[in-house]
């Protein structure tokens, strides 16, 4: 493969300027950047000095890059092995800040049985294709809010989902419905992991942002989660809103007090790009390169790296685990790298063959999947077939 090293006109040591290169400026930089270094056969000891002298890139991003590489967890493609992702996208309210698409429970009331019996029926379609192609299941993760469910909902999916080896997470983008009782039947059926996408554990950004919790509701939250014994793992955000680096400060030290197993650091939920000037994507470049060093001095490691705003601004998003706590689903959805049963709305199923990705994408609106539940299962199984 033939790599153009990009001229040093193009990267200026500006915060300004994008810090990945136009050479690596990719969704998932990583994957060019491990390609370049086996091409030109660069030592591991050389990677942040090439990359910083040779290649122009900003030396904190040549950095993180390096850390990364060192400590990727192992990637091992297995055809037979799969993943199964549900989205839940009910929630008891819908946040103002929201960027997935959720659904207000109450105000859809009337179609919300639909989509569930259209779930239950899509997800016992997954169980048959899996028996059929006898795939191993190796991950099982639920996004959107499980809390919202009704405790005999919840148990009817995880009663279909039962397999043995598998690691499963739920991520929680709502708190307000947390009980006990809700969490005993995760327990029962095997959860390890939960997700908690507090996004900051500043109060006063927390209100800005029209979210119905504070950070003492996440702290109580959370203390419920460890004492279920439940792994637990926060998303947070860097440049959210006007949060300054000792705001920042304070997210990254609460949630590595906390002993959290893994810390995902996102750019995506800050501010809207268009509206980002010069000297705002310098402070968030800087707040990026303080919260690496941060994590690091704090014994947290990067092992997946994805950018997003290609056009705009390149914002890295980055996951930090302590040893051996990684989470395996993220690095088969972060590197593209895994199988993957998508059920639900705004789900993807992705078949891997080698190293070409199948996709396949389910509608977001919840009326268009309710009526096409057939017609998206059959197209599923062909895309298995």
């Amino acid at each position: 493969m033939k790599f153009n090293v990009p001229k040093a006109k193009e990267t200026p040591k500006d915060y300004g300027i994008l810090p990945w290169t136009e050479e690596f400026k990719d969704k998932f930089p990583i994957q060019k950047i491990k390609n370049y270094i086996k091409t030109q056969n660069i030592a591991k000891e050389q990677v942040v000095n090439h990359l910083n002298f040779k290649c122009h890139m900003d030396r904190d991003k040549a950095k993180l890059v390096s850390e990364t590489l060192e400590n990727e967890v192992a990637i091992i493609q297995n055809e037979q092995e799969v993943n199964i992702v549900i989205n839940l996208p009910f929630c008891v309210y819908r946040c103002f800040n929201c960027t997935y698409v959720m659904y207000d429970k109450s105000k859809y009331s009337d179609i919300y049985p639909y989509y569930y019996d259209a779930l239950i029926k899509e997800i016992k379609e997954a169980k048959n294709l899996v028996d059929k192609k006898f795939f191993i299941v190796k991950n099982i993760f639920i996004t959107g809010n499980v809390m919202a469910l009704e405790n005999d909902k919840i148990e009817a999916i995880f009663k279909i989902l039962n397999y043995p080896f598998c690691t499963i997470s739920v991520e929680l983008d709502s708190l307000e419905s947390v009980t006990e009782e809700k969490l005993l039947i995760l327990k029962k059926y095997g959860v390890q992991r939960i997700i908690i996408n507090s996004l900051t554990f500043n109060t006063q950004t927390l209100r800005r942002l029209c979210r119905r919790f504070e950070f003492k509701d996440v702290y109580e939250v959370y203390k419920l989660f460890v004492s279920f014994g439940f792994e637990t793992s926060f998303e947070l955000v860097v440049g959210l809103l006007d949060e300054n680096e000792l705001k920042l400060e304070r997210n990254l030290n609460l949630a590595c007090e906390l002993g959290a197993s893994n810390i995902d650091l996102f750019s995506s939920h800050c501010k809207n790009i268009e509206e980002i000037n010069r000297k705002d994507i310098k402070e968030i470049r800087k707040l990026w390169d303080f919260a690496n060093n941060f994590m690091l001095e704090k014994g947290y490691k990067p092992y997946y790296l994805f950018c997003s705003e290609l056009e705009d601004g390149c914002f890295e998003n980055v996951g930090y685990t302590l040893s051996g706590q990684a989470n395996k689903y993220f690095i088969d959805k972060y590197y593209e790298c895994g199988t993957q049963i998508g059920c639900g709305t705004n789900a993807e199923s992705i078949k891997i063959k080698g190293k070409n990705a199948e996709k396949q994408k389910t509608t977001h609106n919840i009326s268009q999947y309710v009526f096409g539940i057939d017609e998206i299962i059959e197209k599923k199984n062909k895309l298995f077939s």
